[in-house]
């Protein structure tokens, strides 16, 4: 894992899409592509894009002989909802953002397109929650440090083994944000389980506010004497997350289609449910390693695709991995 400045959003989204906006490229926030038509029975050519709105219907893209569409399809950050101290964020189930409704419009289209419903059917087993303290006071982030010897930032993720939930947290180099103001503060965690009761608050974590998370994280802490002290100046932001351990759902490998599917001839798929053998999911390498296929072939880019990583092809490596999964 290679960290940052900032948090990823800081530095990579935001200076890509501030580029991509001084060479003429417009975003079209707040509107959803709703369905795609293809002009030939087999569906290898994408003629119309169907968008919505607020909703609504908002319209057609009509493609013309130079155009392409390049669709992520799926969403790992679908319906997300957010809450904080006093509010539990709703677990939606419905598929109301339409990031999966339209996988699985395309998905009808062609049997080489996929099977959405093998990663976004069973939302027990994907969902998963996270929360984000906002201090404005440097008190938990020094006793931490003190605790564990190391520096906001340099640290990896410090996990309660024992703990029900299997509780984490990190604490990433400060400012974490580009924009973060001064004398505040950032930390981020999450529980593996979110279906079972905490040690120090007896409710799932699915169903507490903020303020118990934070209770449940500064009980495992053990920092009592500071403790009055971190709830009065700790903002808690959490996050539910229907479908963030989507990519990793059982699956064939017909459940994902190509980037780029046999015959197509203006469009290519993106994002972390396509299939690219032996990569690995949940890395922003998947992402960007799916945009590269698409892109060099319908665009005859002659640059070489970085190589996939085998990390078991090194003995070191296979050695660390088989000791840690039969410890």
């Amino acid at each position: 894992m290679r960290r940052s400045k900032y948090n990823q959003y800081d530095s990579v989204i935001r200076p890509i899409q501030e580029w991509l906006t001084a060479q003429g490229v417009r975003t079209e926030f707040g509107v959803t592509v709703a369905d795609v038509d293809f002009s030939d029975a087999a569906a290898r050519r994408v003629s119309r894009l169907h968008l919505e709105r607020d909703g609504a219907e908002a319209g057609t893209i009509e493609l013309g002989e130079d155009d392409y569409a390049l669709l992520t399809i799926g969403s790992m950050t679908g319906d997300t909802t957010y809450g904080d101290r006093s509010t539990v964020p709703e677990l939606i189930r419905d598929k109301r953002d339409g990031s999966w409704r339209l996988w699985e419009s395309i998905a009808k289209k062609a049997p080489d397109f996929g099977r959405p419903t093998a990663f976004c059917g069973n939302i027990d087993e994907t969902k998963w929650e996270s929360f984000t303290l906002t201090m404005t006071g440097r008190t938990l982030l020094d006793r931490i440090q003190e605790y564990t010897g190391n520096v906001p930032g340099e640290g990896a993720l410090m996990t309660w083994k024992d703990s029900r939930r299997l509780l984490s947290v990190v604490v990433p180099a400060q400012p974490h944000f580009r924009d973060q103001q001064e004398n505040t503060y950032t930390l981020w965690g999450y529980s593996l389980f979110g279906d079972v009761p905490g040690d120090h608050v007896p409710k799932k974590m699915d169903d507490c506010t903020g303020a118990q998370i934070l209770d449940e994280l500064l009980g495992h802490l053990g920092f009592d004497d500071i403790a009055d002290e971190v709830r009065a100046t700790t903002k808690v932001t959490t996050v539910q997350m229907p479908y963030i351990d989507a990519p990793f759902q059982r699956r064939a490998v017909a459940d994902r289609p190509l980037v780029v599917p046999d015959g197509a001839e203006n469009f290519a798929f993106l994002g972390q449910f396509v299939e690219i053998p032996e990569d690995v999911v949940f890395t922003v390498e998947y992402s960007v390693r799916a945009a590269m296929l698409a892109v060099y072939h319908h665009f005859g880019v002659d640059k070489e695709i970085p190589t996939i990583y085998h990390g078991l092809s090194d003995p070191k490596i296979a050695w660390s991995a088989l000791r840690t999964a039969f410890a």
